[in-house]
């Protein structure tokens, strides 16, 4: 790696890496209560309604409104969504690392993908931004997460070559943009194997 090629950009999905619990969780939930396949749930909850809420097409109540009616589920809207929200916690290990790599001088920015509810629910949570000052939800942005442009958006901002950053993310599909671009990927499966990787980038 040549000096101007040392990162000095990580990007970290907010929702799936510095936070735990999502609808993956809340999927597997309905799985096991209403003996549904997790697959077709996770495709209409997450896919499907949430995803789209994600850019503004739905809003949030009805994010959890329509794949209630689809999937015949005896649940309520805010009931469901509280439920989602329980399952939501800090990962306490990515979270003391990247305090740690920001204190070295890398710049951490927490990306999300998120309705502006449930993405301000949660930094409240977490407390975050007492600690991180750099947080973007896509939503904001106007942009998809797995875009080329919300990776352009990036390297603009903080005026850097993709050789320079780091994305890291839980869900496969937010990665290749950003990897055909040029910036290193890693696809976050739990935190040893996240950190050795994300140590082998950095040294």
């Amino acid at each position: 790696m040549t000096p101007e090629d040392k990162i000095k950009l990580i990007i970290i999905d907010f929702y799936g890496v510095m936070t735990l619990g999502s609808y993956r969780e809340t999927c597997q939930w309905l799985a096991k209560k209403y003996h549904l396949p997790f697959r077709k749930l996770y495709d209409v909850v997450y896919h499907k309604y949430f995803s789209a809420a994600a850019v503004g097409k739905y809003t949030e109540r009805q994010s959890f409104e329509l794949p209630i009616k689809e999937l015949g589920l005896k649940e309520t809207w805010h009931g469901l969504r509280r439920r989602h929200l329980s399952f939501q916690k800090l990962n306490k290990p990515v979270f003391n690392l990247a305090r740690k790599l920001q204190a070295e001088g890398y710049t951490i920015l927490l990306l999300s993908k998120n309705t502006p509810p449930q993405f301000n629910y949660a930094l409240r949570k977490m407390y975050t931004r007492r600690f991180f000052k750099n947080i973007v939800n896509t939503y904001d942005l106007g942009l998809p997460k797995a875009s080329p442009r919300t990776i352009r958006w990036a390297l603009n901002k903080f005026k850097l070559k993709p050789s320079q950053v780091i994305m890291v993310d839980d869900q496969d599909f937010n990665l290749p943009a950003a990897k055909r671009m040029g910036v290193r990927t890693i696809y976050y499966r739990g935190f040893k194997d996240f950190k050795t990787k994300l140590l082998r980038y950095l040294n």
